[in-house]
């Protein structure tokens, strides 16, 4: 099993050196350092259910526990899948866990969709009353080949882009106030309902930041809400790397304003009687 990090592979985003070439995983994915930040309340039970785990290997030069895309993991579904990775690069590293203290772990990966396949799989071997996920630090950008492969911050611990106090985080409070000040500002629930959607708008016109943290509330509404958070900033990312630099996360929400009113759009405008009892809901049974 590989006892350190395997060279980044590069993807075929261009063809000639001048041109700027994607930096990805070995699994397909866009390279965007992340961080999961997990709370602790039994740190050996964590360290149980890694050890249980043949998709782990306990890396004593970092005091990482790595987790690798083999055994239980090679199931998991990626843009490159277990079985197209030559076996020369097999185990691949998808991620390294590391114990801040007692009570505080933390994974650095290096896509947002191996986020994703990670707060899920582990979910499902890490007791809930031992370890929790609480938020996500994550870098909202692309590097390139020609410029970037060579550098040590793009390997594992990811201390360069997470350890550090510049970073933006939400600040539910914050929010909070600024309503309550724009229903202060405004007489009238309709005034006061359209002045916090420009505010909100304004927000989502403004560009992301480069390194930001999201609060993850995975146990109260499932993944998809983060799902789509991350796919937003990646498709904002993607954007900005072809050069379309005034891309926005309000053109994504427009966008699907957009395409949501083209399929509403499509409905006659008039139903039969027969037509309309298919939009019925269906009957509730009790058992």
């Amino acid at each position: 099993m590989p006892d350190k990090p395997l060279p980044i592979f590069i993807g075929a985003e261009a063809a000639h050196p001048e041109q700027k070439t994607l930096i990805t995983t070995r699994t397909g994915e866009p390279y965007q350092p992340a961080r999961v930040y997990y709370q602790v309340s039994n740190q050996k039970t964590v360290i149980g259910a890694f050890k249980k785990l043949r998709c782990m290997q306990f890396e004593p030069s970092l005091s990482s526990w790595r987790w690798l895309y083999d055994q239980e993991a090679k199931k998991l579904q990626f843009q490159i899948s277990h079985h197209k990775i030559p076996k020369e690069h097999r185990p691949i590293v998808l991620g390294d866990f590391y114990f801040l203290s007692e009570h505080d772990l933390v994974l650095d990966i290096r896509s947002f969709d191996r986020v994703i396949q990670a707060i899920l799989f582990f979910d499902k071997r890490i007791n809930r009353r031992a370890a929790q996920v609480a938020k996500i630090r994550i870098v909202n950008k692309f590097f390139d080949a020609n410029t970037q492969k060579d550098e040590p911050y793009l390997h594992p611990p990811f201390d360069f882009f997470f350890d550090r106090g510049d970073i933006d985080a939400p600040n539910p409070d914050e929010l909070e106030k600024k309503m309550l000040d724009l229903a202060e500002e405004h007489e009238g629930e309709a005034a006061q309902r359209n002045a916090m959607l420009a505010y909100l708008e304004e927000k989502n016109k403004r560009p992301l930041p480069e390194i930001e943290e999201i609060p993850v509330y995975f146990y109260e509404d499932g993944i998809s809400q983060l799902q789509m958070m991350l796919s937003m900033r990646t498709i904002e990312v993607m954007q900005h790397w072809r050069g379309n630099t005034s891309f926005r996360q309000y053109d994504i929400i427009r966008n699907m304003a957009e395409s949501l009113m083209q399929q509403f759009s499509e409905f006659p405008e008039e139903f039969s009687e027969d037509e309309s009892d298919d939009l019925q809901p269906p009957s509730v049974h009790h058992s």
